[in-house]
């Protein structure tokens, strides 16, 4: 549900930057073929981009793989419990009313649609029909003149003048514009909630104006009786206008004005469509993923010298303390996340104040000192013999990557950054990439 969430409002911001890109570079000019198949493309890339993360690419790169952190604080257990449930109720009732809302939404404007077309199926079935040239005239007392695929509904108003009125709704059924308005409510129904789709659904029935007005020009209309007869139906009323139908009596009359008469733009100008495509593709990359080519630790730091002694970690890691402040050993331990499910605690907890002196456990070179998310600062040291020791939920460092310490040096300081409860440092030992218990180890 929360991922579904999370998707539409990453699908909507792609379809908003899309289309006000395309109000700026496209809007006003009469290339109105290319407007019509940007205008469709909006949406299919809004709708694939959130998902380009499936698509991966391969990159080299040498890291050290940091597993989920899913350790807890043995002597934290009761208030653990009471923080998740208490915040994952919360966080699960928010998302369930936000979604019952987007879902409600959803309903009223799917409905909205089976109703627009049951209203036309009811219009035709009430009116009188022709046939001719695969297209059905369907004379009603409605007080427009509209299409919607090869059906072209005929006022019974209209004056015998006005033929050319039918010849523009010809052109909207040859175009196939119903095909895009259709396809327009459907989107609109899974994305009510960005007001820009409304905008988008009036500038994509302008581009159909501008083609069918096109198409009828290129024929033997003259253009001053095509805009004659387009300003005798400005006044006409369209109380009854419906999203899914194609109407020659449009609010865009005047627009529609402006494009017959305005001058073609230059074809150079096409180059600024180039913009448009390099965003589309822009928006795409940036849900995309590395699939990292890994490889092995021992090549992400330098190679230890002879200086350093051979001997395993055997230090106790924190400062002034001993195995008696240990507040959770290495082992299975009921994990009070998991419903007291028991779990592999693969190192072992020691309870100190915030601030208290982490020292490295044996010699070696730092492979990494950042945060990691749920593991808060962390320090990975790399020793001979392949020993690595892990220390969690620092304070904060007093070493960096790649440097040399010596067994005692101080590494940081305890703390409780990441998925800590308490102040305390997580201690682990690897041996050949696999945890071992450090309380093997550790003499003092």
């Amino acid at each position: 549900m929360t991922s579904f969430l999370i998707y539409l409002i990453q699908s909507s911001l792609v379809f908003s930057c899309l289309y006000l890109l395309y109000i700026i570079v496209g809007s006003r000019v009469t290339f109105h073929q290319i407007n019509r198949f940007l205008l469709l493309l909006i949406p299919v890339v809004a709708l694939l981009a959130p998902l380009s993360y499936l698509l991966t690419f391969e990159t080299s790169s040498t890291i050290i793989q940091i597993p989920q952190f899913n350790e807890f604080v043995a002597n934290s257990e009761t208030v653990l419990i009471d923080t998740i449930e208490e915040t994952g109720t919360q966080t699960y009732n928010f998302i369930t009313i936000v979604f019952s809302v987007y879902l409600l939404g959803s309903l009223l404007m799917f409905a909205r649609m089976i109703h627009s077309i049951w209203l036309l199926f009811q219009l035709k079935k009430q009116s009188e029909v022709t046939i001719s040239n695969d297209l059905q005239f369907i004379h009603t007392n409605h007080i427009s003149t509209f299409s919607f695929f090869n059906w072209i509904f005929i006022s019974k108003h209209i004056q015998p003048t006005e033929s050319i009125i039918i010849a523009h709704e010809k052109a909207h059924v040859k175009l196939k514009h119903s095909i895009d308005v259709l396809l327009t409510e459907v989107y609109i129904v899974l994305f009510w909630f960005n007001p820009l789709v409304y905008i988008y659904r009036k500038s994509l029935k302008s581009i159909h104006e501008y083609q069918a007005d096109n198409w009828v020009l290129n024929g033997n209309i003259k253009t001053s009786n095509y805009l004659q007869v387009l300003l005798q139906n400005i006044e006409k009323e369209t109380a009854h206008a419906n999203n899914l139908y194609s109407y020659f009596n449009q609010p865009v009359i005047k627009k529609r004005i402006d494009m017959i008469t305005k001058k073609p733009t230059a074809k150079v100008y096409k180059l600024t469509y180039s913009v448009f495509i390099m965003s589309s593709v822009s928006l795409c990359l940036a849900f995309t993923k590395p699939n990292t080519v890994e490889k092995l630790l021992p090549n992400t730091v330098p190679q230890l010298t002879k200086e350093f002694v051979l001997d395993p970690p055997t230090l106790f890691p924190v400062q002034g303390k001993s195995k008696k402040d240990i507040s959770s050993t290495y082992g299975k331990r009921r994990n009070p996340l998991k419903k007291g499910k028991k779990m592999m605690h693969k190192g072992i907890d020691i309870k100190a104040p915030i601030g208290t002196p982490v020292i490295a456990t044996a010699d070696g070179v730092i492979a990494k000192a950042a945060d990691q998310n749920k593991w808060g600062n962390l320090v990975i040291i790399e020793h001979s013999d392949g020993y690595q020791t892990w220390y969690a939920h620092l304070q904060k460092f007093n070493v960096t990557k790649n440097q040399s310490v010596k067994k005692g040096d101080v590494i940081g300081y305890v703390g409780n950054t990441g998925a800590s409860l308490g102040a305390h440092l997580h201690y682990e030992v690897h041996y050949k990439e696999t945890q071992v218990n450090p309380l093997n180890f550790i003499k003092k």
